[in-house]
């Protein structure tokens, strides 16, 4: 293969170009997506260096970076590879930004100092607003008086990844005056996208033959011998990438550049410069007369037989040049390996899901619900619904399958903390095979202000709001990046009634003895937490209104805006009924009522005992004779018998 790759650059490079009338037709070029162009350069808009520190307490770096869109990305890497720095050496940084940026910092063998504007996220260091609205000169100019000097100044436009080698240079000139084009080549590589990577395709274009055109500018000063590297790379991430790919690459420049081509694909070259394949670096062919304008390097590709223009992109002077070409090999559809397994049903059952997808993404659970009469236009019925762990199973009632999930369980997979994937597994009642629905759905970037009941924040969440116990409440933001957006500035609980707001967190006093900032000690699901508890207690005991509504307002770090988060909630009494009696009383109330009981029988038995009739008493029989005292008054209140009367007195 080896062979065949010179061999294929040799000819190509020895072959005339063929006329058809082909050559003739317009190629107009349109923005495509699939591929991907970056380069590598040391040139800048604007810049310039001095030496102007040395001897002073610290070197000064200034980048400026102009950008065409909000919350740009790009990253800086700073090291001192290849130069010698005193440990006791102070460096400084000063990044400016003309719209909101998110720079992701990485150190080698330092620890610079770094000042930014407030359109600048993600560096740690010092803001400052001392150099807003000023660029150029002018800028290089307020830098040099506030720090005494200026060690580089840099101007870009869109970068995706900065290498900033710090030093200072004795041969640098006093000042720092700043020039269009800069050559910043021996302290700063930079790396960008290509915005817009364009195309165009003939009617009658062979498929698996295409062509992609490079033409690199080159500024009136760069006439020296240069080198490039072109890295061709085909790439497929879901699948094989394509083999069967014939590449055309014309490559147009400076007769001074020399062209080091890396692949390990079949090439074909055209290059108007020398070029050599990296993997036989003792072969370099002769360079070629190119077409220096769009149409006629267009036409040479036609009149070589590749009619696909894949790519045709400009780039200014550079280094190093990365096409990456997304191709992959035909999907190969297997065929079932019985026909126990219904593939038709299968088939029917995936696409039916697929138009009409049941799933649902919130920012912490997946949420799945399906009509059942919708299932009737299925020839199977569905028994059962699960997510990939089968323990998440859909509950069901008469008229649909329902399930809420956590975001974090059930074998769901985070990509870019932005896309969820999981599958459902379907149960057909037929057969009782299982059927595979993969899907996705997105995490909408939104912010959220959640209640909860307890400490670790276990979810679900709830709309509850218990008085005169601690309530767990976090505000939330998905950005799909690990770096800090927002701030909390304000919380506060409005009720219904007429009482006043409460402020949980004030904007600018100390928080009060109720309210607690906490940490999160949980899996996030990339997003950003803010936590705090709180405790709501009615003001005098009295009766509290039914409902409240909990607001937050966050204050945003890239365009420094502010957003309120509303959650309305319905509050819970957690104390006793003022009718309602505790232990304590009820043992007191029956013990009085004992004592009250036994004393009253008490009394009642006295009173008795002193207010009953006496006794009458039995008199004993005598046989005495009869006397004078012998008379009917003699014994009163008692029973007598007589020989002259039976009679007895009561």
């Amino acid at each position: 293969m080896e062979a065949g790759l010179f061999l294929a650059a040799l000819l190509l490079s020895c072959t005339p170009i063929r006329t058809s009338p082909t050559t003739a037709d317009v190629c107009t070029l349109q923005q495509i997506a699939k591929d991907k162009v970056s380069y590598t350069t040391g040139k800048a808009v604007n810049g310039c260096v001095s030496r102007s520190t040395m001897g002073k307490p610290q070197e000064v770096h200034v980048l400026q970076v102009k950008i065409e869109k909000q919350l740009w990305q790009f990253q800086l890497n700073v090291s001192s590879a290849g130069r010698t720095i005193p440990p006791e050496r102070k460096v400084l940084f000063v990044i400016i930004c003309d719209m909101h940026c998110i720079v992701t910092v990485h150190l080698v063998d330092l620890h610079p100092t770094f000042v930014s504007n407030n359109m600048v996220v993600g560096v740690m260091g010092k803001k400052s607003s001392a150099f807003e609205d000023t660029s150029g000169e002018q800028l290089v100019q307020r830098v040099k008086e506030h720090y005494g000097g200026i060690t580089s100044f840099t101007e870009l436009k869109n970068p995706h990844h900065i290498h900033f080698r710090v030093g200072e240079d004795a041969s640098s000139p006093e000042d720092c005056i700043v020039q269009p084009g800069f050559n910043a080549r021996r302290y700063l590589q930079t790396e960008f996208l290509v915005q817009e990577v364009k195309g165009c395709t003939s009617p009658g274009a062979k498929k698996g033959k295409e062509a992609h055109i490079l033409r690199m500018q080159q500024g009136p000063a760069e006439t020296s011998s240069q080198p490039v590297e072109v890295k061709v790379n085909v790439v497929c991430p879901e699948a094989k990438p394509l083999q069967d790919l014939a590449i055309l690459l014309i490559l147009q420049s400076q007769p001074s550049v020399t062209w080091n081509i890396d692949t390990q694909r079949t090439v074909s070259i055209m290059a108007s410069g020398k070029h050599r394949i990296s993997r036989f670096p003792s072969e370099q062919l002769d360079e070629r007369v190119l077409p220096d304008n769009e149409q006629g390097l267009i036409g040479l590709a036609h009149d070589t037989g590749f009619d696909d223009i894949a790519s045709y992109t400009d780039i200014p002077s550079a280094t190093h040049v990365t096409l990456e070409l997304h191709r992959c090999e035909p999907e190969v559809k297997t065929p079932p390996p019985t026909a126990a397994q219904r593939p038709d049903a299968v088939n029917i059952v995936q696409t039916f899901f697929r138009l009409s997808p049941p799933w649902k993404c919130t920012d912490d659970s997946i949420e799945i619900v399906m009509l059942k009469m919708k299932l009737q236009e299925l020839n199977d019925y569905i028994t059962d619904i699960t997510l990939q762990d089968p323990h998440c199973r859909a509950e069901q009632n008469q008229t649909h399958f329902v399930l809420r999930r956590y975001l974090g369980d059930c074998h769901t997979k985070l990509e870019s903390e932005i896309l969820a994937r999981n599958k459902l597994i379907l149960t057909l009642a037929s057969s009782l095979e299982k059927v595979e629905v993969p899907f996705e759905c997105s995490l909408p970037p939104e912010l959220r202000l959640q209640l909860y009941r307890t400490q670790d924040f276990k979810w679900p969440s709830t709309t509850v709001l218990e008085v005169n116990k601690a309530a767990y409440v976090q505000v939330s933001f998905r950005a799909g990046s690990a770096r800090t957006f927002l701030d909390v500035k304000e919380c506060s609980l409005q009720t219904a009634a007429e009482e006043p707001q409460q402020l949980l967190i004030p904007p600018v006093a100390p928080l009060g003895q109720v309210v607690t900032v906490l940490k999160p000690t949980e899996a996030t699901l990339g997003r950003e937490l803010h936590r705090f508890s709180f405790v709501y207690s009615l003001a005098g005991g009295g009766p509290f209104p039914p409902c409240a509504t909990l607001s937050c307002r966050v204050a945003w770090h890239f365009n420094g805006s502010t957003s309120v988060a509303t959650l309305e909630v319905t509050l819970q009494d957690t104390r006793p009924p003022p009718s309602s009696l505790g232990i304590e009383a009820v043992v007191g109330i029956t013990f009085a009522a004992f004592l009250i009981g036994t004393l009253l029988t008490a009394a009642l038995w006295c009173i008795y005992s002193h207010t009953r009739p006496m006794a009458k008493l039995q008199p004993v029989a005598t046989n005495a004779p009869a006397s004078e005292s012998s008379s009917p008054n003699h014994s009163i209140g008692s029973t007598q018998s007589t020989p002259c009367s039976t009679s007895s007195m009561a």
